[in-house]
């Protein structure tokens, strides 16, 4: 059931595709989030929020093929996915309403097997309020992702404290490496075509890798890409590759939902950090501490947060005290000032 209290039915699992389990789950779902069958692009299912986007006078999306929705032609990157070459993409994307053409921002991910993917995930990006009453964040679901940016040279020149769980070194053995390097040698090559993509599109890109770092045993992880300027630097978040296939089972389709939303938040945020002086301190943050700070800048307060963030607010707050500690402030509007400062001087003058 939505939290709304009124029940959204998907579609009856269709034959060899998933069970209804994981079709329920779609659509119960809070985040703008639609099931996609590939290469056809129809919905399977669609979240109650995405429902209300791409059908605001009534109806359902279900059984309709997304481009019904949208004036635009296929991007090519569909294609992609479905050889393996390509983990998901950004795309911007113009929804018909009525006689109203609506910019929005869509990304597409594939799910199921590498070999042959027959299921996509499409999560529509819109304003946060959108989503009201959201549903609690999933107990272990949608962990916090690791973030960082490049410099024009693909040099590391941030990447959040986090990194030590993923790499098994800290955050001052990643800043400086290239991350070509941080890439098994097998994966050079498609990281190059994600980048070369990414940096001819200006959109985003995402590709699973084994990542590995001097010393370390390389895992498997799924790294977002951002195009950022001077080009090509890059904002990028990392994550870990969930276990199992979401298209098989509940819990495996609510893992991929949430950690989907995490993953493109979380490289977004990096992507906006690149702005902010690189001498603030926030190489200290983790990925979440980093994201919350953002929406401290943003005018947001606590509770907001929390909400937008699926998180409670006593966890944002504890969040935050973590942050006052490593860039030695005593309160919000002391880091909202630091952050804002153009001054040039240093964390360390």
């Amino acid at each position: 059931m939505h939290p709304s209290g009124v029940t959204h039915p998907s579609s009856p699992a269709a034959p060899g595709g998933p069970p209804q389990a994981v079709l329920d789950v779609v659509t119960a779902c809070p985040l703008p989030s639609l099931l996609l069958a590939i290469p056809s692009e129809e919905v399977v299912a669609a979240s109650g929020t995405a429902r209300r986007l791409l059908c605001p006078d009534g109806g359902s999306p279900v059984g309709r093929g997304f481009e019904e929705f949208t004036v635009d032609g296929p991007t090519g990157a569909l294609e992609l996915v479905v050889q393996g070459s390509l983990d998901g993409y950004e795309a911007r994307r113009t929804l018909r309403r009525g006689g109203r053409a609506v910019p929005l921002t869509v990304w597409v991910r594939g799910v199921g097997g590498p070999q042959r993917r027959t299921h996509a995930l499409a999560k529509l990006l819109v304003d946060p309020a959108a989503l009201g009453g959201a549903l609690p964040r999933p107990e272990g679901a949608g962990a916090a992702a690791v973030v960082g940016s490049t410099d024009g040279h693909l040099t590391v020149d941030r990447v959040s404290t986090d990194v030590v769980a993923l790499l098994d070194h800290p955050a001052t053995d990643v800043v400086g490496q290239s991350l070509l390097r941080l890439v098994d040698t097998a994966d050079v090559a498609p990281l190059l075509e994600a980048l070369a993509r990414s940096t001819g599109s200006g959109l985003g890109t995402s590709l699973v890798v084994r990542m590995q770092l001097s010393g370390s045993r390389p895992s498997r992880r799924r790294l977002l890409l951002l195009p950022m300027e001077p080009s090509p630097s890059f904002a990028f978040a990392v994550l870990d590759v969930a276990p199992r296939d979401p298209l098989t089972s509940a819990p495996g389709m609510r893992e991929a939902l949430w950690g989907f939303d995490e993953a493109v938040r979380a490289a977004s945020s990096s992507r906006r950090a690149g702005a902010l002086p690189a001498d603030r301190g926030l190489g200290d943050l983790s990925g979440r501490e980093l994201e919350i700070v953002l929406r401290l800048l943003d005018g947001d307060r606590v509770p907001a947060i929390a909400e937008s963030l699926f998180l409670s607010s006593s966890t944002v707050r504890n969040h935050l005290s973590a942050v006052f500690r490593k860039l030695r402030v005593g309160s919000q509007q002391e880091l909202i000032h630091l952050l804002r400062r153009t001054d040039g001087v240093s964390m360390s003058s």
